[in-house]
């Protein structure tokens, strides 16, 4: 599966986020859209106002909560500060 990746500059922070080909359209999306309806903008909202976060030793990943959005982030550090997110999702009640 072929894969591009999209750059997003918020607030002095630099945020890649993957998309993969969506076979039936022949057309770049975002992973984090096309899995769970959650757009770059959305999880880049939610990493500004997260209400918790934890980093996950077994995965090798930065995991948040922000209350505000009701959407949990995935996601790590490449070179230097840039943000990496590897995905978003909608989970709430498991939060709170």
């Amino acid at each position: 599966m072929e894969h591009k990746y999209e750059t997003f500059k918020i607030k002095g922070k630099k945020f890649i986020v993957k998309l993969d080909l969506n076979p039936i359209t022949n057309e770049f999306e975002y992973h984090m859209y096309i899995r769970h309806l959650v757009t770059p903008h959305q999880a880049i909202a939610a990493y500004f106002s997260k209400t918790s976060k934890t980093y996950n030793k077994t995965y090798n990943r930065y995991e948040l909560y922000s209350k505000t959005h009701d959407i949990t982030v995935y996601y790590t550090y490449l070179k230097e500060k840039d943000i990496f997110l590897i995905t978003a999702f909608y989970q709430g009640a498991q939060n709170d």
